[in-house]
């Protein structure tokens, strides 16, 4: 059985090297708001009364994920048609279906997030950016990538607390814009393009990111006075959608990345981390995961660390370690590092309640 150490011993270890990136899941978000962000929650919060069927189907498939049941319908697709020849109309219905749950997360996402940062104590967000300060403190600065939508790491570092010692490097790529004619600053914030200063990254889209014309712009409370959760609300009145990856599987997932640029750069960013650097060897660098479960709807990300050369996989493990969901994220990683053999790979678990990243 692998062992499980506390996350102190693990930042002990990581000291040799020189930068130490953070790959973060929704154990992330979970772990500070739970009745909010695990698919359970989400399940039981959303409206299915346009097509009620669909709850039967999650229930059929025992299961409360969103992204399962996408891949279930986009897989029944490709096959209804050699088992019923006059398939179009059940094909349509099912495409129709993954769209909407596409829909439906992130309009339930939408409705439950909480209104306002305020809603997180001072003391959660110290605890929050004492931990991301092992990774974007002013003379560590290195990456951190998520896979959530939520604004909560958003709201973590840009949430500065009087007094508090604690400074953090960010960079999330998106700058003011100014008006040609008047040449004043507009409210709105767009992404600047790549950029070797972006060290935050939402590799798959967040609440707060929406693409207009040809650019992707960020939504702001500080420049409009409007709290984030209610533009983005208005803006799915307006069937406006946020920057979402929630396709239902990792391959479905990548063509949308390489479709977007923001996305795919962020993915060739997190790509040149797991890979050790761009260099003809890899630099002296590790990754931390927090919260991330390391299942198929991901492979896209787990196999750039397959076949990377990153030196140091540091994994969070939450709860019982015979778990299934555990013992699942050992024997992938396991099995990664028996495949490595030019560029080893170390992996260390680490017991993820002893981060203390919400506070204890």
């Amino acid at each position: 059985m692998c062992e499980i150490i506390k996350f102190s011993e693990a930042i002990e270890i990581a000291k040799q090297y020189n930068k130490k990136h953070l790959l973060l899941g929704n154990g992330f978000s979970i772990s500070c708001i739970p009745s909010i962000f695990t698919y359970r929650s989400i399940f039981d919060q959303a409206d299915f009364s346009r097509y009620p069927e669909l709850k039967e189907v999650f229930i059929a498939l025992n299961t409360t994920d969103f992204e399962e049941v996408i891949y279930s319908l986009e897989q029944s697709i490709q096959i209804v048609p050699y088992y019923k020849k006059d398939s179009n109309d059940f094909i349509n219905v099912m495409k129709k279906h993954a769209s909407f749950i596409k829909e439906l997360l992130i309009t339930t996402v939408a409705q439950n997030h909480p209104d306002m940062p305020n809603i997180i104590t001072d003391e959660q967000y110290k605890s929050c950016r004492t931990f991301l300060s092992n990774f974007i403190s002013i003379d560590k600065a290195s990456n951190i990538y998520t896979l959530n939508y939520d604004l909560l790491l958003y709201w973590a570092y840009m949430h500065e607390i009087e007094n508090d010692p604690i400074k953090l490097y960010f960079n999330d790529g998106f700058v003011k814009t100014y008006d040609e004619e008047d040449h004043e600053a507009r409210s709105e914030l767009y992404w600047e393009g790549k950029t070797t200063d972006q060290n935050i990254h939402f590799m798959h889209g967040a609440l707060h990111l929406y693409q207009g014309d040809g650019l992707l712009e960020k939504k702001t409370w500080l420049n409009t006075g409007v709290k984030l959760v209610t533009q983005a609300r208005i803006a799915l009145e307006n069937n406006q959608f946020p920057l979402f990856v929630s396709e239902g599987n990792s391959d479905k997932k990548m063509t949308k990345i390489y479709h977007h640029p923001y996305l795919f750069n962020s993915f060739k960013s997190f790509e040149d981390v797991a890979n050790g650097g761009k260099g003809p060897k890899p630099g002296n660098t590790c990754i931390f995961s927090y919260g991330l479960s390391f299942s198929e709807n991901d492979t896209h990300i787990f196999n750039r660390i397959a076949v990377g050369r990153v030196k140091h996989l540091f994994v969070s493990i939450y709860g019982d370690k015979n778990d299934p969901i555990n013992k699942d994220i050992f024997a992938k990683c396991e099995r990664v590092k028996s495949i490595r053999s030019d560029y080893p790979l170390k992996v260390t678990y680490y017991d993820a309640a002893t981060a203390n990243v919400w506070g204890k």
